[in-house]
């Protein structure tokens, strides 16, 4: 039961956003020390105090529903060269990229990705889309092919 009662408050701490990180950072340090004490009332009186440095939720209606601002270290876009570029029995491409990773191209996404021409790289961007979505594009080539990454 404690352990959940300190993930729940960690959990507080980390939806505290972006904006507040000191201040979240200092809260979770706090959850963290309040956790190793043995009486459950001191213990208690301990997470009190410290939830009392969280920050508030937005109290004005103009803010509801915005997402959080973009954290200044936040990475929206990546370079890479294609090493492989496959497709799936549905005709779906398959990017396996230097950097290690490998990104699909969506199902909703019917955009027909051919290879390059003999001795030439493909080299793409993939940038942070709408909704949690990424977008490929292909250098020296119009238009973007939705993908998801699998690896």
């Amino acid at each position: 039961m404690r352990q959940i009662s300190v993930r729940a408050c960690i959990s507080l701490v980390l939806v505290a956003g972006p904006a507040h990180a000191d201040r979240a950072g200092d809260a979770l340090s706090a959850f963290a020390r309040c956790a190793g004490i043995a009486l459950p009332a001191e213990r208690l009186k301990c997470f009190d105090t410290a939830a009392q440095g969280l920050p508030s939720p937005p109290t004005k209606e103009e803010g509801f529903g915005k997402p959080p601002p973009r954290r200044p270290d936040e990475i929206t876009q990546i370079r890479a060269t294609v090493l492989d570029l496959a497709k799936t029995p549905r005709g779906r491409a398959i990017f396996v990229l230097d950097n290690g990773q490998t990104w699909r191209q969506i199902d909703g996404d019917d955009t027909d990705v051919r290879e390059p021409p003999p001795g030439k790289t493909m080299k793409v961007t993939i940038e942070t889309g709408l909704l949690n979505s990424y977008n490929l594009t292909i250098e020296e080539r119009n238009g973007l092919i939705k993908v998801r990454r699998l690896k």
